[in-house]
């Protein structure tokens, strides 16, 4: 309880603060230490540099998780886009009784939670209603000035759940672009909430970095789709300096997940150290 206190006492006092102290101060807080602004050389200093002077209208229509399949189906290929099965402003309005199983519910401006219904016993009307109402009011684009979920309509997305023959989560391909060519791949694998994660550069070489908050997986063999995704993610992050363009893979195709332009919002620290700036280092800005 005392620790709850403390989070919203701080996310409150971020709430009222200008956009460059609220960014220094987020990232003093997951690095110990002031961000590099003027001449930034990692990777988290770039996000953070990025939150404050990148305000590229393309973020907003890449970052829309509704808007975005538009732009997606033009680049690569409607048969890479989930279908989509309902849109609305209000989810006292999904369509529950003509909605086949399985799908995910989730909001259009947000990386907040998503609601997966495996099967019809999985629904639960009230409390997903709750739970994408408090999504709708989230500002996510204030909250870590991540800028370009600012101007996202606030919306509610069902789309189909890609799932593996075992009725099991696809592994989460992420594709680490710089000015359209990929350099690093992050495999995240396992239910949402619980994922770990690999990482392998685009020979699909294993690299010796993880993450403070997901453990290092062991091995994982090189999909043989490789090409194909790394063909995909470089003509979607081609208008980009850097961007991260996540795919599932499963056994029926390639599927676009998302784009994202603000990796755990700049504040996810890499063990070893160093990794930060050699992610960083292709990325010139």
């Amino acid at each position: 309880m005392v620790r709850d206190f403390a989070v919203k006492t701080y996310q409150s006092l971020l709430d009222t603060l200008p956009d460059s102290i609220a960014v220094t101060l987020m990232y003093l807080r997951a690095f110990g230490r002031l961000p590099n602004l003027k001449h930034p050389k990692t990777f988290n200093e770039k996000i953070a540099w990025r939150k404050l002077h990148q305000h590229d209208p393309q973020f907003t229509l890449y970052a829309d998780k509704i808007a975005v399949k538009a732009e997606i189906a033009k680049l690569i290929g409607v048969q890479h886009v989930i279908e989509t099965l309902w849109v609305g402003k209000n989810p006292q309005d999904i369509p529950w009784d003509s909605l086949q199983p399985p799908y995910v519910i989730k909001v259009s401006h947000s990386c907040g939670r998503h609601v997966f219904v495996r099967k019809t016993q999985d629904i639960k009307r009230d409390e997903t209603v709750a739970i994408m109402r408090q999504q709708l009011a989230l500002s996510h684009g204030r909250r870590t000035r991540e800028w370009g979920y600012s101007g996202i309509p606030h919306r509610v997305l069902v789309e189909r759940m890609i799932q593996m023959p075992d009725g099991d989560f696809p592994d989460d391909y992420r594709f680490l672009t710089y000015h359209g060519h990929v350099l690093f791949i992050q495999l995240d694998r396992g239910q949402p909430g619980a994922r770990r994660r690999i990482v392998y550069d685009r020979e699909w070489n294993l690299l010796p970095v993880r993450f403070m908050r997901l453990a290092l997986l062991t091995a994982v063999p090189k999909p043989m789709n490789l090409a194909e995704m790394i063909s995909l993610a470089e003509k979607i992050g081609a208008s980009f300096d850097f961007v991260r363009v996540d795919l599932y893979a499963p056994p029926q195709g390639v599927f676009f997940g998302e784009t994202t332009f603000y990796p755990s919002a700049g504040l996810q620290p890499f063990i070893p150290e160093e990794w930060d700036e050699k992610f960083g280092e292709p990325w010139q800005l």
